[in-house]
């Protein structure tokens, strides 16, 4: 089953510009702000469902465009609650 990935971008201009370039590429991910728990600031980040292969191609094409990064976290549901493990 995929699981839920967060790309946390630095700056809310990057996350957007992603978004786009993304999409002409074919890859639709949902913007959104990021959850309190991945950042002090109001960044925002990119989310996505799939597997690993796939979300690492996409780290990779966000990397390749000189993109700031802050990382990329998948979502673990526990009970009700929801953390984030970093994996790249």
């Amino acid at each position: 089953m995929p699981s839920q990935y967060y790309f946390v971008f630095a700056s809310k201009s990057h996350a957007i510009y992603m978004d786009s370039h993304l999409r002409k590429n074919g890859i639709n991910l949902e913007l959104k702000p990021s959850p309190s728990k991945l950042g002090k600031s109001c960044s925002y980040s990119l989310v996505g469902y799939g597997e690993a292969a796939d979300i690492k191609r996409i780290r990779d094409l966000i990397l390749s465009c000189k993109m700031s990064l802050k990382g990329v976290f998948q979502a673990v549901k526990t009970g009700q609650y929801t953390n984030f493990k970093k994996v790249f």
